[in-house]
């Protein structure tokens, strides 16, 4: 069996903004209650890690200074937004958003170390806040600077970062669209109908990154069968680009009864996805998979998709 690590602890239910906003933490505490229903912390090949929070160092490896120093301050009164629209301000913010990083970090070094064949974070997956500005319920972008992280500390050249979210990750997508080390595959409702309104299949990569990015979008009502049939696409993408780590946003809100989108899907996709993403880690990357939660705003089917991938990734291969 493989050995995965769930970084989860009191902490993880401390990212949840006020006055029932659908970014709350009883996701993480929803997640929790299945695994534990699902008896895995018991399993002697599931290892729980505490949340920790990331260093000022850290946010910066994809932040600016201004911004980081914006959250701080907002942080102490919790008066306003964070962003220009559905993203607010609450007492804790900064702390909270940096314990979606520091456990996202946390999640990279255990693969990259061996202490572990796979890691998820449950918090994890902040994919539309920008460099300079929250956006869209995100407040540090998690996904992004593990991405850096993983090209700076381990010197990595060939990253693969695959977004199952139903909306498109662009604060992941557009930061490393001229990169042709980080190879993107993002698959979401289509922009016409859904935030950010981005995401379009001509959107390959650009200068000397033409065909390291990847993007699919679902019409709405999409389910199961036309998610595979669009995985398939992302299965031959990343054997193609043999990367050295693959890092998988498993967004629940593509799954049907999610409040905020109209895809269709059950939780079948994410044990799909997993098993497919599973596989090639161990074929070309030594194992190293890196799962982060992402979004989904109806928690009990959420939780149920994101056990799905923690038991694909316990399987031998």
């Amino acid at each position: 069996m493989c050995r995965v690590a769930i970084i989860y602890g009191p902490q993880s239910s401390t990212y949840s903004f006020p006055n029932a906003h659908p970014m709350s933490g009883v996701r993480a505490t929803s997640f929790w209650k299945e695994i534990e229903n699902r008896n895995l912390v018991q399993n002697k090949n599931i290892e729980i890690y505490e949340p920790v929070l990331a260093s000022i160092n850290d946010l910066n490896l994809f932040h600016t200074s201004g911004y980081i120093e914006f959250v701080r301050k907002s942080s102490e009164t919790g008066i306003g937004l964070l962003d220009e629209s559905d993203t607010p301000s609450f007492k804790g913010v900064y702390e909270a958003s940096r314990y979606v990083v520091g456990s996202t970090l946390l999640g990279l070094d255990l693969v990259m170390s061996k202490k572990v064949d796979h890691a998820f974070n449950p918090i994890g997956g902040m994919h539309h806040a920008r460099s300079d500005s929250a956006s869209g319920f995100c407040v540090f972008n998690d996904a992004s600077i593990s991405i850096n992280q993983a090209k700076r500390k381990y010197k990595l050249t060939r990253i693969a970062y695959v977004d199952i979210d139903a909306h498109h990750g662009d604060g992941v997508f557009y930061a490393f669209y001229n990169d042709p080390m980080v190879f993107i595959a993002d698959i979401h409702e289509d922009g016409r109908f859904l935030f950010p309104g981005s995401g379009y299949e001509n959107e390959r990569g650009g200068d000397s990154a033409v065909g390291t990015k990847m993007s699919i979008p679902m019409q709405p009502y999409s389910g199961d069968e036309d998610f595979k049939k669009a995985f398939k696409r992302v299965e031959t993408f990343i054997e193609e680009a043999r990367p050295q780590i693959i890092i998988f946003q498993c967004g629940g809100d593509g799954l049907e009864e999610d409040p905020l989108t109209q895809l269709k899907y059950t939780w079948k996709v994410h044990r799909y996805a997993s098993d497919v993403l599973h596989r090639l880690a161990h074929k070309h990357c030594e194992g190293r998979l890196l799962a982060l939660g992402g979004g989904g705003y109806n928690p009990d089917n959420t939780a149920k998709a994101w056990a799905e991938v923690v038991e694909s990734f316990r399987v031998d291969l």
